[in-house]
C-alpha cells in the first residue's frame, strides 16, 4: 500500500506551491483584453408551513452570488478564479435579531490551466474519484468526493492519457493530508479508470469524505448503443470489496440503467446491491422510476413533470427509502414569469420526518412551501 510521511508531504507541498507562485508571478502581465469576468445573481423568497428552524414565522430567503475570473497570461498560461457568496435567512435560529444575516463564502477554486496540465486549489475534487467510475452503488466505493477544507490538485494529460494526484490542506494544522492519485484514458472502444486514496487520521466534518484507504478501478465502453460499466473497489479497513457491472441503454425516449453489485466483507458474501432506472422524457411528459436494493434494504422512488404549456409545470413524486410501509409524496407545480423570476408551490409530506428538507429531487421542505426565485 501507499505510505507517506509528514517531511515528504510538506516537500512535496512546498514544491507545488512553489512552482505555483513563480509561475503566477511570471506570467502576471496578462495580455491586455484577455481578462473575463462574469457574475450569476440569484435570489429565492419564500413561506413554509412547517417551521423548523428555518427562521420566523416559516418565512426564508436566500441571495447567491458567484463570479467566474479568468485571465490569459503572457506566458500561455490561463488564471482563473471562481468564488460563490451566500446570505441566506434559513441559518439563524427563530427569534434571533440577527436572522436573515448569515454570509458564507461557500464555494471557491483557483486555478492556472494549459493544454496538458492544470492546477487547482480550493473547493475541488480529490484525484481518487475523478476517473473511476463506479458501476452502481458500490460498498467499497468511498473515496472522498468532498472536503470542508481546500484541495490542491494537480491534473497532467499526455498522448490520451490523463493523471492526476491531490492533497487535502488542513486548515487548523496548516498541513497536507491524504494523499490521492487518479489515472485515466482510452484504448479503441474502451474507456479506464484508476483511483487510490491513502488512510488518513485528518478528520471531516463533510458528509462525502472518508478516511479511509481506497483503491478502485474501471473499465467502460459502448457496444451496439449499450454504455457498459464494469468496476471493482476496495475499502481496506473495513474489508470491504465491490465487483460491479451496469449497463446503460437507450431506446427511443427512454433510457433504462441497471446494476450489479457483488459484495464481500472480509471475504465473507453479503447482500449483493442492485437497481435499475428506467428514464422517459418526451415532449412535455418527463417520468422517473427508480428501484434498488442496497445490503437487504428496498428503496424506490417515482418522479414526474407535465409541461402544460405557457410556462406552467406540474411536478408529483411519491418516494420510499428505507421507511418500511411509509411512503414519502409531494405535489406541485411551477409557474416560468419570464426575466429568470419562477415561482414555486410545492406540498410535501415526509410520513416519518427522516428526509428533513430533502423530499425528492427538488428537495422540498415538508408542508406548504411557496417562492419565488429570481436569476440574473
Amino acid at each position: 500500500m501507499w505510505y507517506s510521511n509528514g517531511k515528504d508531504t510538506d516537500i512535496a507541498l512546498w514544491i507545488l506551491l512553489t512552482t505555483t507562485a513563480l509561475v503566477a508571478f511570471a506570467g502576471a502581465a496578462a495580455a491586455d483584453g484577455h481578462t473575463s469576468v462574469t457574475h450569476a445573481l440569484s435570489g429565492e423568497l419564500g413561506y413554509n408551513s412547517e417551521v423548523d428552524g428555518i427562521g420566523e414565522d416559516g418565512f426564508f430567503w436566500e441571495g447567491n452570488l458567484k463570479t467566474t475570473a479568468t485571465a490569459a497570461l503572457d506566458n500561455g498560461l490561463t488564471a482563473g478564479a471562481y468564488f460563490e457568496i451566500t446570505v441566506s435567512g434559513d441559518d439563524a435560529a427563530a427569534g434571533s435579531s440577527d436572522a436573515g444575516n448569515a454570509l458564507v463564502a461557500s464555494d471557491f477554486v483557483l486555478s492556472l490551466t494549459s493544454d496538458n496540465a492544470s492546477l487547482y486549489f480550493g473547493d475541488t475534487a480529490p484525484a481518487g474519484k475523478k476517473y473511476f467510475s463506479a458501476a452502481g452503488d458500490m460498498e467499497g466505493d468511498s473515496f472522498s468526493t468532498d472536503s470542508d477544507s481546500a484541495v490542491l490538485r494537480g491534473d497532467v494529460s499526455f498522448n490520451g492519457m490523463n493523471g492526476s494526484v491531490s492533497y487535502i490542506i488542513d486548515d487548523a494544522a496548516n498541513t497536507a493530508e491524504q494523499l490521492a492519485l487518479g489515472l485515466g484514458g482510452s484504448f479503441g472502444a474502451f474507456t479506464f479508470g484508476l483511483g487510490y486514496q491513502e488512510a488518513t487520521s485528518y478528520a471531516d466534518a463533510e458528509g462525502d469524505f472518508s478516511a479511509d484507504e481506497v483503491l478502485g478501478v474501471s473499465v467502460g465502453g459502448t457496444f451496439a448503443g449499450a454504455t457498459v460499466t464494469l468496476a471493482y473497489a476496495e475499502e481496506t479497513a473495513s474489508g470491504e470489496t465491490s465487483t460491479g457491472i451496469q449497463v446503460a441503454y437507450p431506446f427511443g425516449p427512454v433510457t433504462a440503467t441497471a446494476y450489479h453489485s457483488m459484495e464481500e466483507v472480509s471475504g465473507v458474501d453479503v447482500d449483493d446491491n442492485y437497481g435499475i432506472t428506467v428514464a422517459y422524457a418526451q415532449d412535455a411528459i418527463a417520468v422517473t422510476a427508480k428501484f434498488r436494493n442496497e445490503q437487504g434494504r428496498d428503496e424506490w422512488n417515482l418522479e414526474g413533470s407535465y409541461d402544460m404549456g405557457n410556462g406552467a409545470t406540474i411536478l408529483a413524486g411519491a418516494l420510499n427509502e428505507n421507511e418500511g410501509a411509509d411512503t414519502d409524496f409531494y405535489i406541485g407545480g411551477t409557474y416560468d414569469l419570464g426575466g429568470g423570476a419562477s415561482v414555486l408551490a410545492v406540498y410535501a409530506d415526509d410520513k416519518d420526518g427522516d428526509q428533513a428538507d430533502e423530499i425528492g429531487s427538488g428537495e422540498y421542505d415538508p408542508g406548504m412551501t411557496v417562492s419565488v426565485s429570481f436569476t440574473f
